[in-house]
């Protein structure tokens, strides 16, 4: 019966959010619209900006300083160039965090560098849509506990929204970090091994 593996898994998450010293209502979401989404969706409506025209070249250096930035992803690009990208005010939510200011965003992506040895991102795709920008990436990733050179990817895509100046006021990442991250945690690499079976 299907029911026993679904009661195991969610002891087993359970049990994973315990160790993470978090409980179930204040564990990070990446994908709920909850109410800080969805007043930051709100809050960074397009309408309020002048947005450059598309294909202007306008348009094209606001989105040249978000890719330079993650193709760049190392610790002198990223401190000198985050709060120039992103507004002091921002809503920025990925698979970890949410956080609302450009200097978070700076310290949070800095210390993520802590356990690589490189990262890139390659830009496959960016589209617009009025004024929302999606950004289809490709994350590569080198982390030190492995021989150098041992690069593993991870696809996501990216929706941003800009202000007036051309910088970032929202950003919402849809990407699944299980196979790439969480994998890397004993506990967590036998329930996903789990799951996949018995699903």
């Amino acid at each position: 019966m299907i029911l026993k593996p679904f009661t195991r898994l969610l002891g087993s998450l359970l049990l994973l959010s315990i160790l993470a010293g978090c409980t179930t209502t204040d564990m990070h979401t990446q994908t709920v619209p909850d109410p800080n989404y969805k007043a930051a969706l709100s809050k960074s409506e397009p309408t309020q900006f002048n947005l450059p025209d598309v294909g202007s070249a306008e348009e094209a250096a606001m989105l040249d300083a978000v890719t330079q930035l993650f193709a760049n992803y190392n610790a002198e690009n990223l401190a000198a160039n985050i709060e120039k990208v992103y507004a002091e005010e921002v809503y920025f939510r990925d698979a970890f965090k949410q956080l609302d200011s450009a200097s978070a965003i700076r310290e949070y992506m800095l210390a993520g560098l802590e356990p690589l040895e490189g990262c890139e991102f390659v830009f496959n795709n960016i589209s617009r849509a009025g004024g929302d920008f999606y950004f289809d990436w490709t994350m590569r990733l080198d982390f030190k506990k492995t021989p150098t050179g041992t690069w593993e990817e991870s696809i996501g895509i990216s929706r941003m929204r800009f202000n007036s100046e051309g910088q970032v006021v929202f950003h919402q990442d849809y990407w699944d970090p299980t196979d790439i991250v969480y994998k890397r945690i004993p506990i967590a690499r036998q329930l996903i091994a789990y799951v996949k079976k018995k699903l």
